[in-house]
């Protein structure tokens, strides 16, 4: 039997014997492990999902809305953007490649003697492209409905008019506001651009033009926009901000791009994996002490069996590699089930909040390697301190 394959043994037999002063200090270390484990999964889970959501529709998207209260030295009516301001816009900025005035408005809806409250938007045609929009039933809206009597219903908005019935609401009429509408697509389900704070699911939709003539004092609540291939972001926002600002007395308008989303969203992830890689830090830490200190005891404890073990001809690199596989086994173990942890935290995080789970192996070889790592910064002292003791006064230490 080789040296090796002796102190693995006999370093796995007094773990065995010492489990139980053993289990505080391991189920530190295993919570450590598995607070890293679960820091960089869901980092690159959440990273993978918020840029998927953007990938429908890329980075090249801008939202631009007023500022409440206007600027300073506004006329007498607040400055309204109104949508023959928002067509000078589109023919004025050549970088703008699609313009989609949004009004919004929380309008009365009544169907079949029901009386609901729904989410009204007017939109454009160039809305349905920016947010990807597909229907279940019926069609969408395009610039030939301006000022017609159309509107197209939310997935959820549609199931609520249907109620307990099998009936679809497509070609009947809703009323909104006192004005008679009718439904001529259902949107299938919608998820809109991250910039647009509202569900669509929830909502009605209606051209622009006949928002206008539904809601006497409807303006253009947000104008979403995206730039040609090539433009720099932040440009083509200072351009159009800037005109709408020249164009329309006492408006004050801001802009943010899909770009500064998801750097935004970077800084509160770099946050988020701080925050819990300082968790773990601390959890591994405390393991390590609590390790560290069990070695100590167990030293303490079993002097007569190393002074035995050097009279019988055992190195002091013996002895120390005996306590040192005795701190790689049980931080292992401890790596082993924080890896475990780890990954079921993860899952039922990402399930919780419908996130793609994944955990690349490198992750759990890391966790596994971190608390090895421990182990053996932890059991190093507590190894030379075995290793010098005097055999003679070790063989005496019990009698």
């Amino acid at each position: 039997m080789t040296p090796t394959t002796l102190n693995l043994r006999i370093a796995g037999a007094s773990l065995r014997h010492a489990w139980r002063q053993n289990v505080l200090a391991l189920g530190g270390l295993a919570i450590g492990v598995g607070a890293i484990v679960a820091m960089l999964a869901l980092t690159l889970i959440v990273r993978r999902e918020a840029l998927r959501q953007f990938d429908r529709t890329g980075l090249d998207v801008l939202a631009i809305r007023k500022v409440s209260g206007g600027a300073a030295g506004a006329t007498r009516r607040p400055a309204v953007i109104d949508l023959q301001t928002v067509r000078h816009l589109a023919a004025a900025q050549p970088e703008l490649e699609q313009v989609a005035p949004v009004m919004q408005r929380r309008g009365n809806l009544s169907f079949e003697g029901r009386q609901l409250q729904a989410d009204t938007l007017g939109v454009s045609e160039e809305f349905f492209d920016l947010n990807t929009l597909t229907l279940a039933e019926g069609r969408a809206l395009t610039d030939l409905d301006r000022n017609e009597p159309y509107v197209v219903l939310g997935r959820d908005q549609a199931a609520s008019l249907r109620g307990s019935g099998a009936l679809s609401p497509l070609g009947r009429q809703v009323t909104i506001d006192g004005r008679v509408l009718t439904v001529v697509g259902v949107l299938a389900p919608a998820q809109a651009i991250k910039l647009h704070a509202g569900n669509l699911n929830q909502a009605v939709l209606m051209d622009t033009a006949t928002f206008a003539r539904v809601f006497n004092d409807a303006e253009v609540s947000v104008i979403y926009a995206r730039h040609r291939a090539g433009a720099v972001t932040d440009d083509v926002a200072a351009a159009a901000v800037e005109y709408l600002q020249t164009s329309v007395e006492g408006l004050a308008v801001t802009a943010t791009s899909a770009a500064a989303l998801v750097a935004e969203m970077e800084r509160q992830l770099r946050l988020f994996t701080l925050l819990l890689g300082a968790t773990g830090s601390i959890a591994l830490v405390l393991g390590g002490a609590g390790i560290m200190n069990s070695l100590l005891l167990a030293v303490a404890g079993r002097r007569r069996e190393i002074g035995l073990r050097r009279a019988l001809g055992a190195m002091r690199g013996d002895i120390q590699a005996q306590f040192l596989y005795e701190a790689v086994l049980l931080c292992g173990t401890g790596g082993v089930i924080g890896v475990g942890l780890g990954a079921v935290t993860t899952v039922l995080i990402a399930h919780r909040a419908e996130w793609e789970f994944s955990l690349p192996p490198a992750i759990l070889v890391l966790g596994v390697g971190v608390a090895v790592v421990v182990g053996v910064a932890a059991g190093f002292f507590p190894a030379f301190q075995a290793a010098r003791l005097d055999p003679v006064v070790a063989m005496k230490h019990d009698r």
